[in-house]
C-alpha cells in the first residue's frame, strides 16, 4: 500500500521533516514515483524506520541481537572483514548500531568514573603490588636466619629458640602490616 510523506508522518506521529530526512538515508528504499509523485511503500517503510530509526535513545534490541551482544568481541580487523563479507541486508540497521556504541560508551564511560573514584584498579596494578608484597614477605622471612643465627647457635633451651624466631617472624610480619 502507498502512502503519502505526510500520510506516514501521521502514522508514525513524527514531523513531515522528519520523514523527509529519513528518506534521505534511513527509508530510502521505500520511495516509489507513481505519475510523476513520491509516496512510500508503507510496510517497507514502516520496518525500515523501525529498524533504522533510534527512539529517544532506547530502542530495544531484538532476542538475536542480545544474543550476538553476548558473544566473544572480535578484533577490529575481524570485524572490518566479517561486515564486508555480510549481504546488505544482513548488517545490523542504523538504529541498533548506534544503540550498541551508545552502550558501549556509557559503559567505558562508568568503568572511567569507577576508577577514578578508586572502586575500580586495573588488573595489572593488582599484580604489580601482589609481586611487590611477596617479594618484601620473601626478603624480610630470609633475612631471619643471617640475623639470628649467633643467637640462636649460643641458646641451650628449644624454646627459647622457638621463642625467638616466633617473636622474629610476627616482627616481619608487622612491619608488612604497617607499610
Amino acid at each position: 500500500m502507498l502512502v503519502t510523506f505526510a500520510a506516514f508522518a501521521k502514522l508514525k506521529g513524527v514531523s513531515g521533516a522528519a520523514v523527509t530526512q529519513a528518506c534521505r538515508e534511513r527509508i530510502r528504499e521505500a520511495i516509489v514515483e507513481r505519475n510523476g509523485k513520491r509516496m512510500l511503500d508503507r510496510d517497507k517503510a514502516m520496518e525500515l524506520w523501525d529498524r533504522n530509526t533510534m527512539r529517544n535513545g532506547s530502542q530495544r534490541l531484538s532476542a538475536a541481537a542480545r544474543d550476538r551482544d553476548r558473544e566473544t568481541l572480535p578484533s577490529g580487523e575481524q570485524l572490518r572483514s566479517h561486515i564486508m563479507g555480510l549481504p546488505e541486508d544482513a548488517i545490523p540497521g542504523l538504529g541498533v548500531s548506534r544503540e550498541r556504541r551508545e552502550h558501549y560508551n556509557a559503559e567505558i564511560a562508568r568503568l572511567d568514573a569507577l576508577r577514578q573514584r578508586k572502586e575500580l584498579v586495573l588488573a595489572e596494578e593488582v599484580k604489580g603490588e601482589a609481586a611487590r608484597l611477596a617479594r618484601q614477605v620473601r626478603d624480610l622471612l630470609l633475612i631471619i636466619p643471617s640475623r639470628n643465627a649467633a643467637r640462636v647457635a649460643a641458646m641451650g633451651d628449644p624454646e627459647e629458640v622457638r621463642a625467638l624466631l616466633q617473636g622474629e617472624i610476627e616482627g616481619a610480619l608487622r612491619g608488612l602490616a604497617g607499610g
